[in-house]
């Protein structure tokens, strides 16, 4: 039985997907893969891999609880 394209490993969509744009004029190879990735990738698989950059650079942080300034 063939596997459906969602059952496979994001790298390997991402691949397949990488090789279809191969042929695509101005992007260089490091956008083809970028638009690769984000084209192989379902929507929650999107938001991991946004959620991970974030948090790689730094920018994710808690929210502070409000403190009411009136009582």
């Amino acid at each position: 039985m063939k596997a459906k394209p969602r059952d496979l490993p994001l790298p390997v969509r991402a691949a397949r997907m990488l090789a279809r744009l191969k042929n695509v004029r101005g992007l260089s190879a490091a956008e083809k893969s970028v638009h690769a990735l984000g084209l192989a990738a379902t929507p929650q698989e999107r938001w991991e891999l946004f959620e991970s950059s974030v948090r790689l650079h730094g920018f994710w942080r808690p929210l502070r609880r409000r403190t009411s300034s009136s009582r």
